[in-house]
């Protein structure tokens, strides 16, 4: 039975600091709180009132130390908020601090720079011929893409077969490996269309100029309109395992699963190098406009 309400478990990480607390007290009753939000929150305000009282901004302007007091509680109430992962806006601090310079924001490209920097970014050393990605941290990728069964069209029975099917996936997943869901919007894929249209050349009896012009005809709407200018959603999923090991048993269970049942995977295709290549080329561009690859942007 799928569920019907879903939640992000909480994580096997946590410590006694992150455990939730809710403070009640004449009726009022506030959000849960983790502890280390509490505790952050009073120490500001110790901080703010010895800074206020032993310090020398006490022998200040009483409207100076009201300034301090209202900007410090202020602060103290930002930088504790929580975000999204329910870890603390302080947290954050040191990456902000660390993207101010304007070196740090700014990857230069060029064939006399640097390449650590943009090497540090992209992580990648080697695409081979089967299309297997090999990271700096040496861990290997493989690239898929992948065809869904979601739709808006769904009917109940058919919504609860694959959340339970979903749900019975990513259980046998094995943690070594790290699924990436890449969404991408591009020109549509005229590979097959383009073959068959070569195919078809290749088998005429009768090389008919109209023939031969209608096809050229068709060939030029198939490359610069349908091919260039018409887009369509994509989706792939980059298998990224910590051994070579880890990979090929996620490409087991994923065959497996394609294989036992179309509901959460319909149809998956390996990329060969050339199209990996393609598809990290939305995320790694050069100058020229030629795909990504790794030996020669590092070069």
């Amino acid at each position: 039975m799928a569920k019907t309400v879903f939640h992000v478990p909480a994580s096997l990480n946590r410590s006694f600091l992150d455990h939730e607390i809710t403070l009640t007290g004449g009726g009022w009753q506030a959000r849960p709180s983790p502890i280390k939000q509490l505790l952050f929150f009073g120490g500001g305000i110790l901080v703010t009132m010895w800074a206020a009282t032993a310090t020398f901004i006490s022998s200040a302007d009483p409207l100076v130390i009201v300034v301090f007091v209202s900007w410090a509680l202020v602060a103290v109430v930002y930088l504790g908020g929580l975000t999204k992962t329910k870890e603390l806006r302080f947290m954050t601090v040191p990456a902000f601090l660390a993207y101010l310079p304007g070196r740090a924001r700014h990857v230069y490209t060029r064939r006399s720079s640097d390449p650590s920097e943009f090497y540090s970014i992209v992580g990648i050393d080697d695409v081979d011929a089967e299309g297997e990605i090999r990271f700096a941290d040496g861990s290997v990728g493989q690239v898929y893409l992948v065809v869904g069964s979601a739709s808006y069209l769904l009917f109940d029975d058919d919504r609860t077969q694959i959340l339970d099917r979903v749900d019975a996936f990513w259980r046998k997943v094995n943690p070594s490996c790290e699924y990436v869901f890449v969404t991408t919007k591009e020109p549509q894929r005229i590979y097959h269309q383009v073959a068959n249209l070569e195919r078809r050349r290749h088998q005429l009896e009768l090389m008919d100029p109209d023939l031969l012009e209608l096809q050229d005809e068709q060939y030029d709407i198939l490359t610069g309109h349908v091919g260039g200018r018409f887009t369509s959603i994509h989706q792939y999923v980059l298998l990224k395992g910590k051994s070579a090991d880890a990979l090929r048993q996620a490409h087991l269970i994923l065959q497996a699963e394609v294989e036992g049942s179309p509901l959460v995977i319909k149809e998956v295709t390996v990329l060969d190098r050339d199209e990996a290549l393609q598809t990290l080329r939305v995320f790694y561009q050069s100058t020229d406009n030629d795909p990504f690859t790794p030996n020669e942007s590092l070069s």
